[in-house]
């Protein structure tokens, strides 16, 4: 608390110091320092800057405050944010002629692209950012060259090294000619990491090792993003190396900074890795804790990518109607290649939507009646026993058995133990004490199901009261809807949701929004 007040009444105190005579370099250089501490408390020093630039025409530093905004978007996951503020800096840069200052909007364009997994545009970007700075050889042209070959490792995978090792190389060169010392050896911390993290994912540990002991000597206490990214690029070489205990440690120190500094893009990251070396390790309750976590990460921010993946192409269907408008003429090829679109357009936005009339209603009916259980089958499997011998159509249970199995059976509905996964009917008699060919008997006689129907009839209906009740597992994935209902893959969740409701669930809960 004590700390807090502090910062704010420097805060102040700059402000008022500032308000003569604002230092624009000073207070962005303050405000990028931070954002390796604290994003949050960087943004009320950029709000200054662009308050002040505005009003004193500073149009260069305008665009390079909404710049660090949209760094800083990116380090908390915020991609719709990251994206808006790098147009912003860019549409400014762009007014003003400021090549810099378009080299770091398109440095942040392609490195958000490509967390979103747009790639071409990702390249793209980074190309016109390099293209607007090649010529540029002062301290801030080889800081920003640095920093987009840097940026150009997202978009290669680990059979990509030789490209991989290029980039690197390329940033270390850009980097050891900037003169000013501090910033120089900043940003070699971020190349040497990189350099190490490339040489793990090709098992030259040791080399790696150096470019990481490098890292380390250079970073600073403060510098809480970077000192984050060495540790679990130390702790992701360790588990190359089979040396996974050794891993989870350096994981953990990295998650503990980027929790408590709000770095979400590297705590997905991490937490992830720390899931898969608990499984190696056998310790199967911490990978599931943080398999969880992971999870949870993901989908607090898998609406926000999706709006700015939505954004960004529809800007893109935008600007080639732009270049429609602006075409001369048109071939009467096109012309008539545009009305059979617009025929076959039509008629597949008509299907659609008497399709979706038909799952609104069908979904309305689910809503308010339930789900129709399906017609009895039978299964070949339920007709042997485990010994292969076939099991008489009628079979005389005592009525003792049979309430012991009914009463087993309302205990495993109630606990909803049938979404766990792998359960089985000879599982299932076991935990009831019972012989399989009486399980499947009285889930006949009482259910009217066979065993695999009783077992998808409870799961499919067990999601679509989640769906219809709590509106958030409407924003989850298909496959995590099919996780928590103990299926395999997305595809069998799909195929029995299908079969049951008579429609896809992606379908089913876009009709749902409608209804509730």
């Amino acid at each position: 608390m004590e700390k807090k007040i502090t910062f704010f009444l420097f805060l102040l105190f700059s402000n008022f110091i500032f308000s003569q005579q604002f230092d624009f370099e000073g207070r962005y250089k303050y405000a990028r320092l931070l954002s390796s501490k604290n994003p949050d408390s960087s943004e009320i020093v950029l709000n200054t800057i662009i308050d002040s630039a505005q009003r004193k025409n500073q149009p260069d530093y305008l665009a390079k405050a909404y710049y660090l905004k949209s760094f800083n978007s990116y380090l908390k996951s915020d991609a719709k944010g990251a994206l808006d503020f790098a147009e912003k800096a860019l549409k400014i840069s762009t007014e003003n002629n400021y090549a810099p200052g378009k080299a770091l909007a398109y440095r942040m364009q392609g490195t958000q692209y490509a967390k979103l997994g747009l790639l071409k545009e990702a390249s793209q970007s980074l190309n016109k950012g390099l293209s607007e700075i090649k010529n540029e050889n002062t301290d801030e042209g080889h800081e920003l060259k640095g920093m987009i070959y840097n940026s150009f490792l997202i978009l290669l995978n680990q059979d990509e090294y030789q490209k991989k090792a290029s980039y690197s190389k390329n940033a270390v060169r850009e980097f050891q000619q900037i003169k000013n010392t501090p910033r120089r050896n900043e940003l070699l911390v971020s190349a040497y990491t990189n350099l190490g993290y490339n040489l793990s994912e090709v098992k030259k540990f040791d080399e790696a090792q150096s470019f990481f002991v490098k890292a380390l000597a250079l970073v600073g206490n403060d510098n809480h993003y970077l000192k984050a990214s060495i540790l679990h690029d130390i702790g992701y070489s360790f588990s190359q190396q089979n040396k996974q205990d050794s891993a989870v440690s350096y994981y953990q120190k990295a998650l503990k900074i980027v929790s408590q500094y709000g770095f979400t893009e590297k705590k997905i990251e991490i937490t992830k890795n720390l899931e898969t070396a608990y499984k190696q390790i056998g310790d199967l309750p911490n990978a599931q804790k943080y398999k969880l976590e992971n999870l949870e990460l993901k989908d607090s921010v898998v609406y926000n990518q999706k709006m700015a993946v939505n954004k960004t192409l529809s800007q893109k269907e935008e600007n080639f109607d732009k270049q429609l408008i602006k075409s001369h003429s048109l071939s009467k090829g096109l012309i008539a290649a545009c009305i059979i679109l617009l025929v076959v357009l039509g008629a597949a936005i008509f299907n659609m939507l008497n399709l979706r009339k038909k799952h609104k209603k069908a979904v309305a009916q689910i809503y308010q009646e339930g789900i129709t259980p399906v017609a009895y089958e039978d299964d070949p499997q339920e007709a042997e026993d485990q010994s292969g011998n076939s099991i008489p159509a009628d079979i005389k249970i005592s009525p003792e058995t049979e309430e012991l199995i009914l009463t087993g059976l309302k205990a495993f509905e109630e606990n909803f133990d049938f979404n766990k996964k792998n359960i089985s009917r000879y599982n299932l008699s076991n935990a009831l004490n019972v012989n399989t060919k009486y399980l499947s008997a009285v889930i006949k006689k009482h259910k009217n199901f066979n065993f695999n129907q009783y077992i998808n009839y409870l799961r499919i209906n067990y999601i679509v009261d989640k769906l219809k009740n709590e509106s958030q597992y409407r924003k989850y994935k298909i496959n995590h809807l099919a996780e928590i209902t103990g299926y395999s893959s997305h595809s069998a969740f799909s195929l029995e949701f299908k079969k049951i409701t008579g429609m896809h669930p992606s379908a089913f809960i876009k009709a749902l929004e409608g209804i509730a």
